[in-house]
């Protein structure tokens, strides 16, 4: 019987989901199954949506070069010791721009605030810098931004030094960056992956495995993972097989044909609708008289235990 879940119902603070997460068990996971995020999440810790929205844009090359990745870790264990840990900030201007990322720029949109919070920019001009820091670079536009942003602290008390390690920090952060919508919208999503991958892990795996290529794993890996946590994975058989990987009466992920190496998928398509029309192949020569497979791909289908069917 097929079940249809609204994945928008389901509960997005179930701690069990929560316990993979925290324990990088996340192979197969949407943006959160890279090593170095798998290696981030045994550091922060997520606990909700708002912590997973922060992790999803803080594996960037923009936070990554702006610097912000071990700060917001360190602030991150210090918060979990201490609820009443308040993070350090490089001015207390910045605070109630970075408060919700203890003290570092992780979203596109900070940018913007903390050009409008330390340097008096208005909205226009914080937009300009973004801009130039992004795209053209040009070393014109941005010595003329900087001696904007340097004058606009200046005149907010702000110690020059203090000035020019914000600045530098921007820079490094440039357009390489996440806005949190966009954020909020993949951890949604992150957390959807791990709960149907903890409810439901061999349809998960099944439908893995139909969408290839993509990810950062090979289907072995993804097959390997999915049998470390219980899951059946049937060989394909050309009497039982579909073209593409399915899920058996009793729960466990049946091989597609178009899985074996050299059967590409046209071809095990062609090879279910034919059993579909004449019945089971009782045989090798049944199979290449009835089939339009080559050699090479029958072979193949052997090797693969395929073909196994015809010996019991």
């Amino acid at each position: 019987a097929h079940t249809t879940i609204d994945l928008s119902r389901i509960d997005f603070s179930d701690p069990a989901v929560y316990a993979e997460i925290q324990a990088a068990d996340t192979v197969g996971t949407f943006q959160i199954e890279s090593r170095a995020q798998m290696q981030s999440l045994l550091q922060t810790q997520p606990e909700n949506l708002d912590d997973l929205t922060v992790q999803v844009a803080l594996i960037r090359p923009g936070p990554v070069s702006g610097g912000a990745v071990h700060p917001y870790v360190r602030h991150r264990r210090a918060r979990r010791a201490d609820p009443n840990f308040v993070p350090p900030y490089d001015h207390p201007l910045l605070e109630p721009v970075l408060r919700e990322t203890l003290g570092v720029v992780v979203f596109q949109e900070q940018v913007l605030e903390v050009a409008m919070a330390l340097a008096g920019f208005t909205p226009g001009s914080a937009e300009a810098l973004r801009r130039a820091m992004s795209r053209s670079r040009s070393r014109e536009a941005m010595l003329k931004l900087w001696d904007q942003f340097r004058d606009g602290a200046r005149a907010r008390g702000v110690a020059d030094h203090t000035i020019e390690t914000v600045f530098t920090k921007l820079i490094g952060f440039s357009n390489f960056g996440f806005p949190k919508a966009h954020s909020a919208a993949f951890a949604v999503l992150a957390y959807q992956s791990a709960w149907l991958r903890r409810a439901y892990p061999a349809q998960f795996l099944a439908a893995l495995l139909n969408a290839q290529p993509m990810g950062f794993y090979p289907p072995a890996s993804l097959v390997r993972d999915a049998q470390r946590r219980g899951v059946r994975v049937i060989p394909p058989c050309v009497n039982a097989s579909e073209a593409t990987c399915t899920i058996t009466p009793d729960g466990a992920v049946r091989i597609g044909l178009g899985y074996v190496r050299e059967v590409r998928t046209d071809a095990a398509a062609a090879l279910v609708a034919e059993r579909n029309a004449g019945g089971p192949f009782h045989n090798l020569a049944d199979l290449a008289s009835r089939s339009a497979l080559q050699r090479t791909q029958i072979a193949q289908l052997a090797r693969a235990g395929a073909c196994d069917v015809f010996a019991q």
